[in-house]
């Protein structure tokens, strides 16, 4: 028994109150049979690495976060900053050098003996933590929420659904409902951060404490007088040995994840197949399962499991051999040197041969001819690569909305109704600086032709699909069609602007129409109840006012009433004025010929094309003065086809006939003159130098203009053609893919 003078003392003003000198006496200098060495320094590698995750995993998380909207693009942007990569690829590859130390250790310590009597328990809270420590890296696989995550993790939940019994409430427990989502996603990050480290830290004090109280396993080699004799404290030999294998495995980690940075995928998409694989340390299990199908599944998805780890974690009471020289247990060391081979061993063929996996970039086999132009643009990574990060992988652009109110909704039908193809294309082209950057410089004029497709798919049920091929859903399932995030104000300048003017009096269009109301007028307003407007509005009126109910929702078309009612009296004026600046004209463009003298245009040198940013700003304002006058007549593609029934004069942009038999200065006379009853003259709200513009961006809907009139803006010539081509191909793509695989 030991004598109380024995025992470490509290001295000193610090070590009386927190008895740290009694703390350094028990880690420190605590006696080592046998003196320091290199082998004993792989424990605290471990803890090491784990440490090292720990750090890792906290700076993440201050700039992730958990949920489907934006898990994404926040891994995108940690993956964007030089640091953040670093940091992240720390944690990735750090997990995966965390599973091969604590292989190594579990060899190591299984090789001399250490799980027998007295540490059998050591040996078994150190199994523990090697579930656990599998445990981190499954949970911490789907947090990126790229493809492979998604569908890895899917298949992951799918072998958890096997476990008899609890198999369907293990999993619902794990991802949260019927289908994986942001309950998922919350669980895991919950779990990865929370559950399993706090248990894993927990182990560690646990096996720390069985460590430290039946001492370290001195070497069989050694007698016990050899092992008294070169006996020496932890501190300084153990440590330093321990402290210089941290430098060389902190500065390999280093050095590798330098130059390989942590992979990021596409983000997850359940509705593009996908072959899902998992990480190197679980490829042994996934090719297990190819060997048991059917019935047989749960004998690789759970039994085996099972069975290898209730072996290993009773490992040291099925040992009852009191040997630790590994030459007395052929036995043991004969089952580990064949488990160890056959885990080694499978994982590697499983790798080797798994096509995934040994070509991840390309096909093996190249096509015979090039894919469509949709196809080689590669559209879907284009926008998940420029434009996920803020409108994210739905289109809606919700998740940064709070911070960018303008941000446009993808799956707003009112919104694709209010923006021309040109408009779209341009946008991405030009950017809308400081918020949108320009892509001019960036994509290539395919890629943004298709990104522009890309995002014309986002719209929930179009116009023209029809009812006899077009399923109608449920009312508790039918997708929304408001206006959505588009104030009354920007509604009526969509759709209401170009007929009913700025102050609501409709004078220019009423000339020709002569049915068109006064808002001001006070007789009207009265004359007409909120029901009667709300109607009209929601279902049309007369053969020129076209139904809205397609494009409002109730609650939307009572805002309009609202904003109808505020022109009573001439209170409201619509701001409708291109913010936006006008570049003079060159001195070389040709004069104006006067609509009565529809002469050919004198035949000039071509001005020298616009500046970049000149070109952009001006389009952009020819854009806005279409939205304004021209969109609700002539429609979003140009065609005119919404209002052909009642007004068959009306022209289509889009056709080459008609192009070609309107020169630059007719269709400038036509927007400022007007032509025939129902097109108004628009002299007055729009200059001569905007009307040029408008001109240009009505070219771009159809071929290009004649070579001897001058180009005002940097419009695309056969923009329509080659953009219907593009949606031809996205759509004959859609349906290959909608199409069952072929039977083998």
């Amino acid at each position: 028994m030991q004598k109380a003078s024995e025992s470490p003392v509290a001295t000193g003003f610090w070590g009386q109150r927190t008895g740290w000198t009694i703390l350094k006496q028990v880690l420190f200098l605590e006696p080592l049979p046998g003196g320091s060495r290199w082998a004993a320094a792989f424990g605290s590698l471990l803890l090491f690495a784990f440490m090292l995750q720990v750090l890792t995993g906290i700076l993440l998380a201050m700039n992730y976060s958990p949920s489907v909207e934006s898990a994404w693009p926040s891994v995108k942007f940690i993956q964007s900053e030089p640091m953040g990569a670093f940091i992240r690829a720390l944690h990735h590859w750090g997990s995966s050098a965390m599973v091969i130390l604590l292989l190594a250790h579990l060899l190591q310590v299984f090789i001399w003996g250490a799980y027998k009597k007295p540490r059998e328990l050591t040996w078994m809270v150190g199994v523990l933590l090697l579930v656990c420590t599998l445990g981190l890296a499954f949970t911490g696989y789907l947090l990126p929420w790229d493809q492979k995550a998604y569908w890895a993790t899917k298949v992951g939940l799918g072998m958890i659904s096997t476990v008899p019994g609890i198999g369907d409430d293990l999993r619902g427990l794990l991802q949260g409902g019927p289908q994986m989502g942001n309950l998922t996603l919350t669980r895991f990050f919950a779990i990865h951060t929370y559950v399993l480290p706090g248990l894993i830290i927990f182990l560690v004090v646990v096996h720390l404490y069985l460590f430290r109280l039946h001492g370290v396993t001195p070497p069989w080699w050694q007698s016990p007088q050899e092992l008294q004799a070169q006996s020496e404290p932890f501190w300084p030999k153990q440590l330093l040995k321990d402290g210089i294998v941290w430098l060389i495995f902190l500065l390999a980690l280093g050095l590798w994840c330098y130059y390989r940075a942590a992979p990021l995928e596409n983000p997850a998409d359940p509705s593009q197949p996908y072959e899902a694989r998992p990480e190197w340390y679980f490829m042994f299990l996934f090719r297990l399962l190819r060997f048991f199908k059917g019935p047989y599944e749960v004998v690789g998805t759970f039994v085996l499991p099972l069975v290898f780890f209730l072996v290993l974690f009773f490992w040291p009471l099925l040992d009852r051999s009191p040997y630790r020289d590994p030459r007395r247990r052929p036995i043991a060391i004969g089952l580990l040197g064949l488990g160890t081979a056959s885990l080694i061993g499978f994982t590697i063929y499983a790798i080797a041969t798994d096509v995934r996996m040994t070509v991840p970039a390309q096909a093996s086999v190249t096509p015979a001819e090039p894919a469509d132009p949709v196809q080689r643009a590669d559209v879907a990574k284009v926008y998940n690569a420029n434009c996920a990060s803020c409108h994210g992988v739905e289109g809606n652009g919700k998740q940064i909305r709070a911070a960018m109110p303008t941000i446009p909704d993808f799956t707003s039908l009112s919104w694709q109704k209010s923006q021309t193809n040109l408009e779209i294309v341009h946008r991405i082209q030009d950017g809308n600086e400081p918020l949108m950057p320009a892509y001019r410089d960036k994509l290539s004029e395919q890629q943004i032709l298709a990104l522009a497709i890309y995002v014309r798919a986002f719209e929930i049920g179009t116009a023209e699909a029809s009812p006899a091929t077009t399923p109608v859903k449920p009312k508790s399932v039918q997708p929304p069609t408001p206006a959505a995030n588009m104030a009354p104000v920007q509604i009526y300048k969509a759709y209401c602007l170009a007929c009913h003017d700025a102050d609501g009096r409709g004078r220019i269009v009423g000339s020709a129409l002569g049915t068109m109301p006064d808002f001001t007028d006070s007789k009207w307003q009265t004359g007409h109840s909120d029901s009667e407007l709300k109607q009209s509005i929601l279902n049309g009126k007369g053969k020129f006012m076209l139904p809205m109910k397609d494009k409002l929702s109730d609650a939307d078309a009572d805002k309009m009433v609202a904003y109808v009612r505020a022109f009573r009296e001439g209170k409201q004026v619509v701001a409708v004025q291109p913010t936006l600046p006008i570049v003079p004209p060159p001195p070389a463009e040709p004069t104006v010929v006067p609509p009565s003298k529809p002469a050919a245009p004198p035949v000039t040198p071509p001005a020298a094309k616009p500046a970049t940013t000149d070109s952009a700003a001006r389009t952009r304002v020819a854009t806005e003065m279409y939205r304004q006058y021209c969109l609700s007549c002539h429609g979003t593609d140009g065609r005119g086809n919404d209002l052909r029934a009642g007004m068959p004069a009306i022209p289509d942009f889009t056709r080459p006939a008609w192009q070609e038999s309107r020169s630059v200065p007719q269709l400038i006379a036509s927007i400022l003159d007007g032509k025939g009853s129902l097109m108004p003259a628009f002299r007055g709200r729009v200059n001569e130098e905007q009307a040029r513009d408008l001109a240009a961006y009505v070219r771009a809907f159809g071929p290009a203009a004649p070579t001897t009139e001058p180009p005002s803006t940097p419009s695309d010539a056969d923009f329509q053609k080659r953009f219907d081509e593009l949606q031809r191909q996205w759509s004959e793509l859609q349906k290959q893919l909608q199409q069952p695989p072929p039977k083998p």
